[in-house]
């Protein structure tokens, strides 16, 4: 096998761990402290895509300046909106049936496919390139936007790392994601920090929305692939944790990649064989921790 295109598969599962990864993180740390399975992350994945397109593309103009304000609006517009929706949508549904949050987060997806529509028109909305420029690697070109994708994943790992682990904020999050009564009892305002975990949450979505949108492009309905990977991610990796977020990802991204090279017809199933796998011998995932049902 050409070793060249050894090198631009990698790159290309990296990027597309990247993406994986900052939807899946977010995806996870909702329900790590809420317990809440956030069918309409791909749709918040979404919105953040048409922000950046909006900001780069119709406002600004296609170059580095611009992409990072676009990103800087993607997160800002879809962890505000992520707000919204827990402290308007979700926080009237705690303490009742699973079954409910569910029915609503689907609803939301249907809710915001249409808004876009409305907002944006039903057409697919393309960047006309990729910032930047391109690393030649033999006969094949890798785009120096993978590199900086690459780059912006693991920091914003660490980012994360460091936010859960040296700050009072974060420590006091994880002490929610244990017992949230014990945390409140101890005078944390798990009120506000269910409200800031949702926003998170929803600001990594529009994130990686901003990022993989010049090389997906925008159409409605574009989260709905996504959403599902990213929850193969999350039960591979382990609910509630970022360190396994960012290992799923990696075995996600990896394993796609090279499979629609070598054997296509597995592509979407060894994904799947993985996680059933994993599950038999780890049934919360790599990283996850068991967790037990709160009344």
């Amino acid at each position: 096998m050409d070793i060249n295109l050894i090198v631009v598969q990698t790159f290309n599962a990296l990027f597309y761990a990247s993406i994986l990864f900052l939807i899946s993180s977010g995806l996870s740390l909702i329900y790590g402290i809420m317990r809440i399975l956030n069918l309409s992350h791909g749709a918040l994945y979404m919105v953040g895509a048409y922000v950046t397109y909006t900001v780069v593309i119709l406002w600004l103009g296609l170059d580095w300046f611009s992409m990072v304000l676009g990103y800087v609006a993607s997160i800002l517009v879809v962890g505000a909106l992520g707000i919204l929706v827990e402290r308007i949508l979700l926080k009237p549904l705690y303490g009742k049936s699973h079954d409910l949050q569910l029915l609503l987060t689907f609803a939301l997806i249907l809710i915001l496919d249409d808004m876009v529509k409305m907002i944006w028109g039903p057409e697919y909305r393309a960047f006309p390139r990729l910032p930047g420029f391109s690393i030649p690697v033999g006969e094949f070109q890798v785009p120096i936007y993978f590199v900086f994708t690459l780059l912006l994943g693991f920091s914003v790992a660490i980012v994360l790392h460091l936010f859960f682990t040296r700050t009072t904020v974060g420590k006091m999050i994880r002490a929610m994601t244990y017992s949230p009564e014990v945390a409140s009892a101890l005078g944390v305002n798990t009120d506000r920090l269910f409200a800031l975990s949702f926003g998170l949450g929803a600001a990594l979505a529009g994130l990686a929305g901003g990022v993989a949108v010049p090389l997906y492009t925008a159409s409605p309905g574009m989260g709905t692939e996504i959403i599902v990977l990213s929850f193969a991610v999350i039960v591979i990796g382990g609910m509630g944790s970022i360190k396994g977020a960012l290992v799923g990802s990696l075995i996600v991204g990896f394993s796609r990649v090279f499979m629609v090279m070598l054997f296509p017809v597995m592509e979407i199933a060894l994904i799947y064989i993985i996680m059933a796998l994993i599950l038999l011998v780890k049934p919360t995932g790599l990283f996850g921790m068991e967790m037990r049902e709160r009344r």
